[in-house]
């Protein structure tokens, strides 16, 4: 058996035995997890579409053939990823074309087919939020358990070339799983030390400077800034020196607030297309706002050298411009496998700025990204109040997710049974402690914006449980927050055949357990108080879904769980029944807490 293998296997027997599940079952878990960087758990709670506890056999084969859907919140708009997995060798063109026409029935045309109870929270989610408005673009994971290069196979690899497209239908094999999970392990190690030497291009204008006008130097406090323009190849050579030392992309970006969104998205298609065209990339530096670069020092030549400038970086990290730089190196390599050399006569702008205090480094990361969406969950990973949530959260056996890749780490990965994502917890804190589960519901970046601002800004209402003293009350108030979450995913799984309702109303189940115990916060510890909390909320909210239901009826309206349960109205509403009243102190109640 060789690496690749044992270590798949390794994995699939400790989902088998944790969900207890069959290996084709923990397949689909593991490959989608892999994809979507989420925790086991949260893939087997939130992603997989299958019943996992009570009528299973009644519900076999009702998922609409599709194993697990997830939207993915983009800032102004959605990514909605689908998968299929299949835990065989082979990879057969019928499968792939089915997978593909499957979630175009259902989502793309809303066609209404049979066999998708366990869909239709998804679709139901698809519809409502296209009638808010947001656009959504569809990305297919095909993944299997087989290898594109098997030899008893021949045929994998000429249905991989023939239906694989990049960022839109993608086909994923044992290789590149156990690829993606290398470059995820290997970005949590140390960073090996990069020197790059730069080449500031000369001016093209004739002038009397015999310096060539090729470099813009300044200082500012303690920050030393350099602006020049390089050769597009050069930006080429500095990712390949990047993959060289540290065999991962994850460095040189890692200061970055987004990951690369692929040639689907209209900004990078466009960059594209200049590149391509001869006539258009002479243009390419009027036409696009360049790369930003911090690095921990810099040397700025005082003259030139051989009749050009050698500015020399160490440990680069382009914080703006990891799209431009991307589109660069693919268009770049597509131009070298027909073996042309490089891109010629295309340039690209850089700022180069030598510091290491992270507060102005956010402030240029902030100011200088501003054409596509940005992660603030990435923003908020390093903040210190995450760092003393993670040692909290491994006191009680729970391993804190803040990073990409970290579930895989040898020490997180043996605490799988317990494992949870930041963003998702603070997002359950904000429905509960914070009384916004319409926000929660709603939008998770507005969440993260709210506490990435409150970490940097000490006028911020939550400033003071956010700014990262060791002695704030936030850090309790996330493991209640956690006790919550998972008492209400864990009865989800027994109420989905009897409430259609409940896959949306997560968050407004958890903010009735608050409301209801939160004058007694110990007793969340308590299963039979959690537990009189959790059929309190879902009593109040199964009375104001019949209400809401038969008022839609009488106005001959179809009525959306996804839309009610993402607006203020559910919670006023639940208020009301459960005779809470509004208060306006919450802060000064949080920092008491």
């Amino acid at each position: 058996m060789d690496n690749k293998q044992l270590f798949i296997d390794g994995y699939l027997n400790r989902i088998s035995e944790q969900f207890n599940v069959n290996k084709d079952t923990a397949f689909e878990i593991f490959a989608i997890e892999a994809i979507t960087e989420r925790p086991f758990q949260e893939v087997y709670d939130d992603i997989q579409i299958r019943q996992k506890i009570g009528d299973e056999d009644n519900l076999k084969g009702k998922d609409g053939g599709i194993d697990g859907a997830v939207f993915v919140e983009q800032g102004g708009y959605y990514t909605l990823m689908v998968f299929q997995c299949k835990n065989s060798r082979n990879l057969k063109p019928n499968q792939l074309d089915k997978f593909r026409h499957d979630v175009d029935d259902l989502f793309r045309y809303g066609i209404v087919k049979p066999y998708t109870e366990l869909l239709q929270p998804k679709i139901n989610e698809y519809q409502q939020l296209s009638r808010d408005g947001y656009i959504i673009e569809i990305k297919y994971y095909f993944v299997y358990s087989g290898s594109n290069d098997d030899p008893n196979y021949a045929a994998n690899i000429q249905n991989y070339r023939a239906y694989h497209q990049p960022d839109e239908y993608e086909i994923w094999d044992s290789g590149a799983i156990y690829e993606k999970i290398s470059q995820l392990i290997k970005a949590q190690a140390k960073r090996k030390d990069i020197k790059f030497v730069f080449n500031p291009q000369t001016s093209n204008i004739i002038t009397s400077d015999r310096q060539g006008q090729g470099l813009y130097t300044y200082s500012v406090g303690n920050v030393r800034a350099a602006n020049f323009r390089i050769e597009a190849n050069e930006l080429c050579r500095l990712v390949e020196q990047e993959l060289a030392t540290n065999n991962t992309y994850e460095f040189l970006f890692s200061d970055n607030i987004r990951s690369f969104l692929g040639f689907k998205v209209r900004p990078n298609q466009r960059i594209k297309e200049t590149l391509i065209n001869p006539d258009s990339a002479i243009y390419f530096p009027l036409l696009n706002n360049g790369v930003t670069i911090i690095c921990e020092r810099m040397e700025i030549p005082s003259t030139l050298q051989s009749g050009k400038y050698i500015l020399p970086a160490y440990n680069p990290i382009i914080v703006n411009g990891l799209q431009t730089t991307r589109v660069i190196y693919e268009v770049f390599k597509e131009i070298k496998r027909k073996g042309i050399d490089g891109l010629q006569n295309v340039f690209v702008n850089v700022r180069l700025y030598e510091t290491s205090n992270i507060e102005i480094v956010e402030k240029i990361t902030d100011a200088t990204n501003t054409q596509t969406p940005i992660s603030y969950k990435d923003k908020v990973s390093n903040k210190d109040f995450n760092l003393y949530a993670k040692e909290v959260f491994a006191n009680h056996g729970i391993a804190y997710i803040t990073k990409r890749g970290e579930v895989f780490s040898n020490h997180l990965s043996k605490q799988l049974k317990s494992t949870i994502e930041s963003d998702t917890l603070l997002r359950f804190w904000y429905a509960t402690f914070y009384e916004q589960p319409e926000t929660a519901k709603n939008s998770v970046y507005e969440v993260m914006e709210a506490i990435f601002d409150a970490t940097n800004n000490d006028s911020h209402p939550l400033h003071k449980l956010f700014n990262g003293e060791k002695d704030s009350p936030i850090y309790s108030q996330l493991i209640y927050s956690y006790k919550i979450y998972r008492y209400v995913q864990s009865k989800k799984e027994f109420q989905q055949a009897l409430r259609e309702y409940i896959s949306h109303a997560t968050e407004l189940l958890a903010y009735g357990i608050y409301k209801y115990l939160e004058n007694d916060l110990i007793s969340i510890n308590n299963v039979d108080k959690l537990e009189e909390a959790y059929q309190f909320a879902l009593n109040i909210i199964d009375l104001i879904i019949k209400e809401q239901i038969d008022l839609y009826n009488q106005q001959e309206k179809s009525f959306s769980y996804s839309g009610y349960f993402r607006k203020a109205k559910c919670r006023f509403e639940y208020n009301i029944k459960a005779t809470i009243i509004d208060d306006d102190s919450i802060i000064e109640k949080l920092l008491k807490i």
